[in-house]
């Protein structure tokens, strides 16, 4: 459940007085943000600036005095707004054959909800980006529908791409400042003079980039690029995103901290955020995921992620990693069911019968004494899926 947003305030002066200063500050500027309060936005600014100068230096007491005062202003600039939960995207049996080749997107069905992330995972090569294509309107599928309920409805297909948006994997080089590319972007949205300046800097702020707003694309890395990337999308406030790949480029903290930020921008309670998300990390984009559709030469394997959790009573399935032989393992855990082995050399994936608990196999691998340098339960992530 989303919180409220005098909890979500609540949650945010916890943060700072916490130590969790750059949590507390992204999740400050989100709420900023849902208030659409020019007002706000120069108070929050001024807050960013100061934050950058003094926080470092700054004695606690000043810093909680400065945020609680932000998030005074911040409250009596709110008004809740209601929000439709009815799906923003619908696919309806849609697939894809190409002309060449002997690839073939299989018959499938993707609805998408306000505040709601669906991961999309597989190998390369199995139909993500072809979905994700067809669902922008740039591919047309052979067979099925697509359907957008967006916000403000559009009388023409041009007006409804306004609220949807694709953000690819390599995105294409840029000319000019940061800046002037965001102010841009942002008179999209109708924003000019004062307010397209205050929009784009509170989108700069909460997306980590305020150093850069005078870098140009080849002065900036490829985890900026990303950060940009998406700077510039949220700026043009789109209702859909659809996101191919974006931490294929950055570092294993930029993936945390960016799976972090859609995570909170999809729960707005203002101006929630519906999302695909394709990658290779699965494990990350699983955290963060309401569902998950797993891809296997164009056929959808896997959905409804957390459902799965709740409802289905999932056989054991783990993945290790350890220098015991095969022959160890089983002759370990054969007794607590263990009915297949598959290893790749320096996986294992183990799967169990009906019945058998992860704590019993905790048990029998501690009395085993056998050196495990890594276990994790998979039973209901895509995973189990791959091969080991």
């Amino acid at each position: 459940m989303i919180p409220t947003f005098s909890q979500r305030l609540a949650e945010v002066s916890g943060y700072f007085a916490n130590g969790d200063h750059h949590l507390g500050y992204r999740r400050l500027l989100d709420a900023a943000i849902e208030t659409s309060n020019f007002t706000i936005y120069e108070h929050t600014l001024e807050f960013c600036n100061w934050y950058d100068e003094a926080s470092n230096g700054a004695e606690k007491a000043q810093l909680t005095e400065k945020v609680n005062e932000l998030l005074s202003k911040i409250g009596n600039g709110y008004t809740d707004r209601q929000v439709s939960h009815e799906a923003r995207l619908s696919a309806e049996n849609i697939s894809k054959r190409y002309a060449s080749g002997n690839f073939s997107l299989s018959s499938m069905t993707v609805k998408l909800h306000p505040s709601q992330i669906i991961g999309l995972v597989g190998e390369n090569g199995n139909g993500k980006t072809t979905l994700l294509r067809i669902l922008y309107g740039e591919l047309k599928p052979d067979t099925g529908s697509i359907s957008y309920r967006f916000t403000m409805p559009q009388a023409s297909p041009y007006g409804k791409k306004s609220f949807i948006a694709f953000v690819p994997q390599r995105p294409s080089a840029w000319y000019g400042s940061l800046m002037e590319n965001l102010q841009f972007a942002s008179t999209y949205t109708g924003f000019k003079g004062r307010e397209n300046h205050l929009w784009t800097e509170m989108i700069i702020a909460r997306m980590g980039l305020r150093p850069y707003r005078d870098y140009t694309w080849g002065r900036i890395s490829s985890g900026y690029k990303m950060r940009f990337e998406l700077a510039r999308t949220i700026i043009t406030k789109p209702e859909v995103i659809l996101l191919d790949e974006p931490l294929a480029n950055l570092d294993m903290l930029a993936q945390q901290i960016i799976l972090e930020d859609l995570k909170f921008l999809a729960q707005s309670r203002s101006m929630p955020l519906s999302i695909i998300l394709s990658s290779q990390q699965l494990y990350e984009v699983e955290k963060v995921s309401d569902e998950v559709i797993f891809l296997q030469k164009g056929v959808a394997r896997y959905q409804a992620i957390k459902q799965q959790e709740e409802d289905i009573p999932a056989r054991l399935v783990l993945e290790m990693e350890t220098p015991a032989s095969r022959g160890q393992l089983q002759a370990a855990l054969e007794a607590y069911g263990l009915e297949k082995i598959s290893f790749n050399g320096g996986i294992y994936i183990l799967y169990f019968g009906t019945g058998t608990s992860l704590s019993s196999i905790f048990g029998a691998l501690g009395s085993s004494d056998l050196p495990v340098k890594y276990l994790r339960n998979i039973s209901v992530s895509s995973r189990r899926f791959f091969d080991a």
